[in-house]
């Protein structure tokens, strides 16, 4: 078992640390897990899970929530290409991509950042650790990263000579200032719950965010827990660890402010609705492979396009260049015409997120385990996969082939719609199921097959509310309704689901979605916080898909396919340089990279 981690940066050559001396550029304003979202929105929180999930069928949140810790799998790079050569790469231009929501604010530590705002975030700030195209952790921008044997004590020192977009040094009190401010948010500070001085957002243990995040010396900070957060490193990995300047978080305007950071893009601009401008930052401190500056294009425009038929058309007519889309019934097409016409889809990750329905355990009438699974009986989940998302694979859980505490059977309730129907006659009928689904067209359609079906099979007379995309994830988060279509989860560690399954995260402002209430659950959930060893997590995450299939908690529908379009003529998408070497990651829940993106 392994009980120790240490990483520590190469140095960066000497070209790179005098490009980053010269100072910054301009202007702009973690993660707490990807939040769920349904399809079409994305809620994250990477850290707190990413904090992230994903909504309905779409994007929520944490991409990436807890992205607190663990690793996520290695990437699927059998379709991807070899990096081109330096002499081959081209500068310049802008690259238009769409996007599957807007995002409300950059005010990150208490926003509901799911995938779309964590596409356009990756390009504008920097995490302090990444996950490789292995999922192992390495530092990013920091020069270390280091945990002690019980998971308690994390060290993390900066690298020298990065600045902010503001010109101002990102050093090691830049780095302490950022965490804590992420840990005084309502998302965020859900990754920080544990501090060992107590949390802002521990009721049971406040306390200020400072006394356990700590500024030791000039390069390095300690984050002190008081119980094991093995998945802290790769939390640091998405929202919760993205590097933001002091003058962002000084302004009593933040939470409308253009985002300021390290990255290789600042924010020039954002027309709510209709586009959010980036534009090259030219003190960038990161150089590519081959030792050249980053990064190539002049900018990247972000469209947001709620309606995934418009985005196709839009990618169809030529008049953009990368796409998101999550949507079973665009599958064939993006893997098939769009690949046969000379065009790509950015490589994927191994672990998927799982699209279900998303139950609200707390309140009638899904707050009766019998319910739940009479209208599990009722489902039919076959038929749904040949309607809604063909050639997706059927979810029993939500861990998909490949990642720890996968099971091809977990014991999930099948169809049988007269068990079903039975069920209901003997414990009542609620009057109406509340079905709430964003106002896209796909979106309403899968709400009217599932209201077909439940009436039909079974009797029940289903209310299909229909909700603005940008307040779904809202609306989840405060617990005002009875049943979502949700995408969420596929982290690659059952532990970096904490934040959306224990109990302590289902009060108030909740994101823990479902409201579930479970002592095993809990007790197996703060299991994996002590351990990085795969066979242990392996074991501890089918245990907790076992009890989830047991009660029901929500109802498993596919694994996610995330089929991100790359029009022909762009090169480098999901490309990361670490440490001199280009390697592909894969876009976990749909998130971009796109800082080493070149048009030729």
């Amino acid at each position: 078992m392994q009980r120790r981690l240490r990483l520590v940066a190469a140095p960066l050559v000497a070209g790179a640390l005098i490009a980053a001396a010269c100072g910054g550029s301009s202007d702009g304003g973690s993660d707490t897990g990807d939040t769920g979202s349904e399809e079409g929105g994305d809620t994250g929180s990477e850290e707190a899970a990413d904090t992230g999930g994903e909504e309905e069928a779409g994007d929520t949140g944490e991409e990436e929530a807890a992205d607190t810790g663990g690793e996520e799998e290695p990437t699927d790079t059998a379709e991807a290409e070899e990096p081109e050569p330096a002499g081959d790469i081209q500068r310049g231009g802008t690259l238009v991509a769409l996007l599957e929501a807007e995002t409300d604010t950059w005010d990150i530590p208490g926003a509901a950042c799911a995938v779309a705002c964590i596409s356009v975030m990756n390009q504008v700030a920097d995490t302090l650790t990444i996950q490789d195209e292995n999922g192992e952790v390495q530092p990013f921008v920091l020069e270390g990263y280091e945990a002690n044997e019980d998971f308690t004590v994390h060290t993390l020192t900066m690298r020298d000579g990065v600045t902010f977009h503001d010109g101002t040094p990102a050093d090691a009190a830049a780095v302490q200032r950022s965490l804590i401010e992420m840990a005084s948010g309502v998302l965020q500070g859900q990754v920080f719950y544990d501090l060992v001085n107590g949390s802002p957002v521990n009721a049971a243990n406040p306390g200020d965010p400072a006394e356990s995040i700590v500024l030791t010396d000039d390069k390095t900070v300690t984050v002190t827990f008081d119980k094991p957060v093995a998945t802290f490193g790769t939390a640091i990995s998405g929202r919760t660890g993205w590097l933001i300047a002091p003058a962002f978080w000084d302004s009593e305007t933040r939470a409308s402010d253009l985002m300021i950071a390290t990255g290789p893009f600042t924010m020039a601009n954002q027309v709510r609705d209709e586009v959010t401008e980036l534009e090259a930052n030219p003190d960038y401190w990161r150089t590519d492979a081959f030792g050249e500056p980053l990064p190539y294009l002049d900018g990247i425009d972000f469209r947001p396009v709620p309606d995934v038929s418009a985005r196709r058309a839009t990618m169809e007519s030529g008049d953009a260049n990368v796409n998101q889309d999550s949507f079973g019934e665009n599958k064939e097409f993006w893997e098939g015409d769009w690949i046969d016409d000379g065009n790509s889809l950015a490589p994927t990750a191994v672990d998927q997120e799982t699209t279900y329905l998303l139950l609200n355990n707390s309140a009638p009438p899904f707050d009766d385990p019998q319910f739940r699974e009479a209208v599990a009986l009722c489902t039919d989940r076959d038929l749904y996969l040949q309607l809604r998302a063909p050639g997706n694979d059927l979810a029993n859980g939500p861990f998909a082939e490949g990642s720890p505490g996968y099971l091809e059977d977990s014991g999930f309730p099948s169809f049988d719609p007269e068990a079903g129907s039975a069920l209901l006659d003997e414990i009542g009928r609620p009057d109406v199921i509340n079905y709430g689904t964003t106002n896209v067209p796909s979106n309403l359609l899968t709400a009217e097959l599932f209201a077909k079906m439940w009436s039909d099979n079974c009797g029940l007379n289903v209310n299909i509310d229909q909700i603005e995309q940008g307040a779904f994830i809202g609306v989840a988060i405060s617990g005002a309704f009875e049943v979502f279509l949700w995408r969420n989860h596929g982290q690659g560690n059952p532990g970096l689901e904490l934040i959306w399954w224990h109990s302590r995260h289902a009060e108030g402002l909740a994101l823990n979605f479902g409201r579930i209430i479970n002592p095993t659950v809990d007790e197996l959930l703060l299991e994996t916080w002590t351990t990085t060893d795969d066979g242990e997590l392996d074991r501890i995450g089918q245990e907790i898909n076992r009890t989830f299939a047991e009660n029901v908690n929500n109802i498993w529908l596919n694994t996610t396919d995330w089929n991100n379009a790359v029009a022909a003529g762009v090169n480098g998408v999901n490309v990361i340089s670490i440490d001199g070497e280009k390697q592909v990651v894969g876009q976990h829940a749909g998130r971009m990279f796109l800082q080493e993106a070149w048009l030729g």
